[in-house]
């Protein structure tokens, strides 16, 4: 009678013991993506499956600054799914990424343009993003017939990454005609030209966050 209590004692204690054991494990299973703390030297775990950070040169578009002013230091980082061996020519997708710095030493996607393939990649033999001392993201677009640049920066009232300028230079044909800049600030709402004759314009678009910049709208953003 004796042993026979102490197997029914054993098999019940031995039943909740793994009862334990799998709720905790359905827990696991079950913790959402995004609050998996992405350290800092784990960077490359920003990139989507398929995607890398474009090179222009032997330098990466990857830059570390502290971007919303926070006292955290966060990254930009321009990416596409294509390879660099190949120029990116079999890129469908590029993007500029900002990842925000957290107190626990997480990073969290805030915001991200369009897709901008046709506007960096395919026309384009030199893409270089920046960032200036006054929080300024830059990323530019060089040809051998003109370049031109985007510009954002975190902007308080919105809580997001907006587009605050653009700047468009025209080299022209071998005479010339047409050559000059276009600078913009949608801050000010304010348009100045030097091609055709010096010129300066007002503008009725609103500051637009990063995530409406595509190809379907750069270069009306920086000219038109």
């Amino acid at each position: 009678m004796h042993k026979l209590y102490v197997l029914i004692i054993s098999i019940v204690f031995f039943s909740c013991n793994n009862t334990k054991k799998s709720t905790k494990t359905s827990k696991q299973e079950i913790v959402p993506k995004e609050n998996i703390i992405v350290k800092e030297n784990d960077v490359d775990n920003f990139i989507p499956d398929g995607y890398e950070v474009v090179f222009s040169g032997n330098e990466s578009n990857k830059i570390k600054a502290d971007l919303n002013t926070d006292d955290i230091l966060d990254y930009v980082i321009l990416i596409a799914n294509g390879t660099k061996k190949e120029k990116y020519s079999n890129a469908t997708s590029v993007k500029l990424a900002i990842f925000e710095g957290q107190k626990d030493g997480s990073f969290i996607l805030k915001n991200e343009t369009g897709n901008l393939t046709y506007s960096f990649i395919y026309t384009n033999p030199d893409t270089r993003i920046a960032v200036t001392d006054t929080n300024i993201i830059s990323i530019k677009h060089q040809s051998m017939r003109h370049d031109y640049e985007l510009k954002f920066r975190y902007q308080n009232s919105y809580e997001d990454y907006m587009l605050i300028g653009a700047e468009y230079n025209n080299y022209g044909n071998a005479a010339h005609v047409g050559a000059g800049n276009t600078s913009t600030n949608f801050i000010s709402k304010k348009r100045t030209s030097t091609i055709d004759g010096n010129k300066t314009s007002n503008l009725d678009k609103l500051l637009i966050p990063i995530s409406e910049v595509n190809d379907d709208n750069v270069y009306d953003l920086i000219s038109n």
